[in-house]
């Protein structure tokens, strides 16, 4: 049984990096968009257009998405990697809490309490959540190449 360090390195990572990378692909080929993320009840909850490419490309659909630690030194990179899908968020009471949230931690002014509308009416943006199936914690530091599964 893979031992805990791995699901602890995964929690500290997600907890430090702000910025995670979707990849999809879709009629025009592969793509690839940061987005800031907000990592709760085992989700990737981000905003972004609706009208987007990796919104576009990626809505429902298997995509991947990439979260890692800069480091200057080759043998130091370590990161998540992870498989999923891109949902959209419908309006409730777990899409209100995690919208709260995400202006909470991004230190973004809200007025009010109405956390989607104000974000849909300031950004033109909607709230969708990557939802992994599988996710990996790979650390050069262990040696090149280096793997281990997480299961949440």
């Amino acid at each position: 049984m893979p031992s805990s360090q791995p699901k602890n390195r995964f929690q500290e990572l997600i907890d430090a990096v702000w910025t995670m990378t979707l990849a999809t692909s879709g009629e025009t080929g592969p793509w690839s968009a940061p987005v800031y993320y907000l990592y709760r009840e085992k989700r990737f909850y981000f905003f972004s257009s609706p009208g987007s490419r990796h919104i576009q490309d990626g809505e429902g659909r298997l995509c991947a998405a990439s979260i890692f630690r800069v480091h200057e030194r080759v043998d130091h990179l370590e990161g998540i990697q992870m498989s999923g899908a891109i949902h959209s968020q419908k309006p409730g009471i777990r899409s209100a809490g995690a919208a709260g949230a995400y202006a909470r931690r991004f230190g973004i002014p809200v007025p009010g309490a109405d956390f989607l509308t104000f974000f849909q009416n300031a950004f033109h943006a909607r709230l969708y959540a990557f939802c992994p199936d599988q996710i990996y914690h790979m650390d050069n530091r262990k040696g090149f190449g280096n793997r281990e599964i997480i299961h949440l």
